[in-house]
């Protein structure tokens, strides 16, 4: 019995395949995106069309990103391995993009350890800002 995902899964791995042909750009760094790709090649390196589709890298072609997220899925639904590897590559999509986050441990003058701040923060260390 072939396990089916869901539709939201469907969706995640279409934008993962995107990623992974370059479509990621803000989404995941250069890096992640070529070890990404690196590690689909590898799993696909017997299955000519979507290696085809790989190395061509072209995010802007939707039958492209079909082919290599239908792959996606039937290998995800077949090797439940694979599913865990392919969640954990999308949940470095879900993660938000243009923040830091600090974590203060210990008193240094006036701070919220555990706070959560939102927005713009300013900080001086022994300096006036400019």
């Amino acid at each position: 019995m072939i396990h089916t995902l869901g539709v939201q899964m469907d969706l995640a791995l279409a934008e993962l395949a995107l990623a992974a042909l370059g479509g990621a750009s803000g989404s995941l760094s250069e890096a992640v995106v070529t070890d990404l790709w690196q590690r689909l090649r590898s799993r696909f390196s017997r299955d000519d069309q979507t290696v085809a589709v790989l190395d061509a890298r072209d995010s802007n072609d939707p039958a492209a990103v079909a082919l290599l997220s239908d792959a996606l899925r039937i290998q995800a639904a077949a090797d439940p391995e694979f599913r865990r590897e392919m969640e954990e590559w999308l949940s470095l999509l879900s993660k938000p993009t243009g923040s830091t986050i600090n974590t203060v441990h210990g008193s240094q003058g006036l701070n919220a350890p555990g706070g959560t701040f939102s927005g713009e923060v300013h900080m001086s260390f022994g300096q006036s800002e400019r």
